[in-house]
């Protein structure tokens, strides 16, 4: 048997950490954040909830993530960053995580966080 390694470091670390991108939406960096809701359910946690609305030129779209974790919005925001990418994480069997909302530029105004599960409203 042959064990193949990466040409270098960066290949190693960029397959180390590729996720698959999540089909809910294509290009979520496209589209601007018009709506963003946070609701909380205390005695029911399953029942949390984000919305958000997402407008590109005409296409609007709202998208629900249930059970949402780890919320960090960064400095900057209202005025995010153009890079949100949705990471399909339901393979990596992590608990209630089956989604994660990212931002592939790193810079000010980022939108993160986990959630059990997503759906278009």
């Amino acid at each position: 048997m042959k064990i193949t390694r990466p040409d270098n470091h960066y290949d190693l670390q960029r397959n180390m950490f590729e996720h698959k991108i999540h089909p809910i939406l294509d290009c979520p960096n496209h589209y601007r954040l018009v709506e963003f809701k946070y609701v909380i359910d205390w005695d029911e946690p399953r029942q949390s909830f984000i919305q958000m609305r997402l407008r590109h030129h005409d296409d609007e779209v709202s998208l629900r993530f249930w059970q949402p974790v780890n919320l960090s919005i960064e400095a900057g925001f209202p005025f995010p960053t153009g890079g949100m990418v949705f990471y399909d994480r339901s393979a990596d069997s992590l608990r209630d995580i089956g989604i994660e909302v990212a931002d592939f530029e790193s810079s000010h105004g980022s939108i993160l966080f986990s959630a059990r599960e997503v759906e278009r409203i």
